[in-house]
């Protein structure tokens, strides 16, 4: 997904309320056009998902693990060899999410936070927009604060996430010469495929964990 670039509106610490007025000042309205589900000559398209959300995908009947998502490509350099990410990102196919058809999403009930705000995200505080074909839509009142309340849930799971995550690193044993996932379940050794596209704009929350 395309990473915030058009605008950022401060709303450090903002009500459902505020947050909703903010979003219809922009104006916003989904055209189902799936850009944000596709790569671009300058955009992986990648869609980040942590370990709850790809095991929500998982049991709603999408697929084996490996074929809902694989590491995040954007890995680190812990020494010995050893490399690390913080996440997964959903599988791609031919250059688009694997669960994007002409009819739209097939897992949309159960799709990331991400894919819930797009192209609104809460970045340390800060509201921030990303390119979209549906900005300046009509929104009304009512689809702005559920919009707003999607934000402000995505914040709080992510924070929460992200916690998790660098308790699991700090405490993990990493082995050596590996290619690993650190999530907010564990540690999980990556196979010998490498991951379908390199890293790239994606998710403005991008999966750095700090150790």
């Amino acid at each position: 997904m395309r990473e915030p670039e058009t605008m950022k509106i401060p709303a450090t610490n903002p009500s459902p309320k505020d947050l909703a007025d903010e979003i219809r000042s922009i104006g916003f309205s989904c055209t189902r056009c799936g850009t944000c589900c596709r790569s671009g000559p300058d955009d992986s398209g990648l869609v980040f998902a942590s370990h709850d959300e790809v095991a929500a995908l998982v049991a709603s009947g999408a697929g084996p693990w490996d074929g809902v998502a694989v590491p995040y490509p954007d890995f680190i350099l812990c020494g010995n060899g050893t490399l690390v990410t913080f996440g997964w990102c959903l599988r791609h196919d031919k250059g688009r999410c694997r669960f994007l058809t002409q009819q739209g999403c097939t897992r949309y009930p159960f799709r990331p936070w991400i894919c819930r705000t797009y192209p609104f995200a809460l970045v340390e505080g800060d509201l921030t927009v990303s390119d979209c074909p549906g900005l300046g839509g009509s929104i009304s009142e009512a689809e702005a604060l559920s919009l707003a309340g999607d934000l402000l849930e995505r914040a709080r799971f992510e924070a929460g996430d992200e916690e998790r995550v660098r308790r699991v690193f700090a405490s993990a044993r990493i082995p050596e010469g590996k290619r690993c996932v650190v999530d907010g379940s564990g540690l999980r050794i990556c196979g010998s495929e490498p991951p379908a596209t390199g890293p790239g704009k994606s998710d403005p929350r991008k999966p750095h964990v700090p150790p």
